[in-house]
């Protein structure tokens, strides 16, 4: 048999497809003469070739006989057909969407800590420069304990002024400042004396040196005039300041002062403040810690007695002194402590007469 495609092919022309019946009537003839005797009959008493077709000639045109092909096997599938597995295409699988994750907020670290101040040059220096700070400082508010509780040193015992002087030796030994005597500008109030305190007066350093006797001399007289009547426990003595200009060169001690209280149980004493002024300079020649101060004048302000009269009389120290000693007088004063709020000062042939100032601002 021919392929189903080469049938299907040569069906499809009309000179090979003929039924199968021994005339060559053409078709359409034959349908023309029968076609009303047909169209007489009802469709159920039709033959059944006129239809369907029973069988079916094929022609190759090449002088064989025709193939004759019946409705069955036409109907049948060929061995190709059926042998032929069904070609199933494979479905295509849609990419699946791959939806990107979404990243969870990261917490935040913690800001580290802001890193810590540099110290400034005044600090560094002072911790690598200034270990003996806090000891200094501790051993100023003993020494000022002990002064206030012994009225400035005068009515300490022999045991307190001892205690009271090695702490004033320690703290020269730790002095901060370097030419303590060019650090000394500003007010300063007497907080402890190892003698009378008056003598913190530049007239006194002056008036001692002066004195054929000297030192010795002077101190008794020195005893006399601190035996004089008190008036009340402060003792004859008030506020006791000390105001240094270096640049102007000159010092300025005032003491106050207050005596024979009550006069012979009748009148008040005698009040009033001495005011000695100074030259003052650095001795040149010196490590920077020692004062050259020549006595000027001496005067007694806001006194209970004379009134302006008195306050107008001024003394020239520096004179009298001069014809007495023959030429200036001019004592040494050695600056042995200096800081912010504390100097020392020692007086004196043996530097013996210890003198101790505050800031008037410190204890005001």
């Amino acid at each position: 048999r021919p392929a189903p495609h080469r049938m299907a092919l040569v069906a499809s022309t009309r000179a090979h497809v003929r039924p199968s019946a021994p005339s060559r009537v053409s078709i359409s003839t034959r349908r023309a003469a029968i076609a009303p005797a047909i169209a007489a009959k009802p469709r159920s008493a039709r033959p059944a070739s006129l239809v369907a077709p029973r069988a079916l000639s094929i022609d190759e045109g090449d002088g064989s006989e025709p193939m004759t092909y019946t409705k069955e096997d036409l109907m049948k599938e060929t061995p190709e057909a059926a042998s032929k597995p069904e070609v199933v295409s494979p479905k295509k699988e849609e990419p699946k969407k791959v939806e990107p994750k979404k990243e969870e907020p990261k917490a935040e670290a913690p800001a580290p800590p802001p890193p810590a101040p540099a110290p400034s040059a005044w600090e560094s220096e002072e911790e690598e420069e200034d270990p003996d700070a806090e000891e200094r400082s501790r051993l100023i508010r003993k020494l000022l304990g002990l002064a206030a509780a012994s009225s400035r040193g005068q009515q300490a015992s022999r045991d307190a002024k001892a205690t009271m002087e090695d702490i004033i030796t320690e703290l020269e030994f730790m002095n901060p400042t370097e030419e303590p005597a060019r650090k000394i500008n500003g007010e300063w109030a007497l907080v402890y004396a190892s003698v009378e305190a008056f003598r913190s007066s530049p007239f006194f350093w002056g008036f001692q040196k002066m004195l054929p006797g000297g030192e010795d001399l002077a101190s008794q007289l020195f005893k006399f005039t601190a035996g004089l009547p008190v008036a009340g426990t402060r003792g004859p003595f008030g506020v006791i300041s000390q105001t240094v200009s270096l640049e102007s060169e000159e010092m300025v001690s005032e003491v106050e002062m207050k005596i024979f209280d009550p006069f012979f149980a009748v009148a008040s004493g005698v009040a009033g403040t001495v005011v000695s002024t100074a030259n003052v300079t650095v001795k040149p020649d010196g490590a920077g810690d020692t004062l050259l101060v020549t006595p000027r004048t001496t005067r007694v302000r806001n006194s209970n007695v004379g009134g302006a009269i008195l306050d107008q009389i001024v003394v020239p120290t520096s004179e009298l002194m001069s014809s007495v000693a023959g030429g200036a007088v001019e004592a040494e004063a050695a600056v042995t402590y200096v800081d912010d709020a504390v100097r020392i000062v020692r007086v004196g042939k043996d530097l013996d007469q210890i003198f101790v100032y505050t800031k008037m601002a410190d204890i005001m």
